[in-house]
């Protein structure tokens, strides 16, 4: 299995996991409730990828140019996590321009 495939499986598993399980548990689910949560879920992909190649000089491909692990893995997490954020919002009718307080 090539580094970019496990990084890639290893973000969508954590966003599916987010979005499916996490977040509709949530007793009040607004966009800054699932913006903190979403910050904690990038941190922990950070940590469980870095612990695997922080340091081990893997490059990682993304078609034109090579970029280190931890922008693939965000890059990664940003791309499976854009549908299903749109998919999630329009589910529980979640306001993304709320009217400001």
């Amino acid at each position: 299995m090539t580094p970019e495939l496990s990084v890639f499986l290893v973000s969508a598993s954590g966003m599916t996991l987010a979005y499916t399980v996490l977040y509709p548990r949530l007793a009040q689910k607004s966009l800054n409730r699932m913006m903190a949560l979403d910050l904690a879920l990038s941190a922990a992909l950070l940590i469980v990828v870095g612990m695997v190649y922080y340091g081990s000089g893997t490059g990682f491909s993304l078609l034109l140019f090579s970029v280190p692990w931890w922008a693939f893995t965000l890059i990664c997490a940003a791309v499976v996590e854009v549908p299903l954020f749109i998919w999630f919002c329009k589910r529980w009718n979640i306001d993304l321009f709320p009217p400001p307080e």
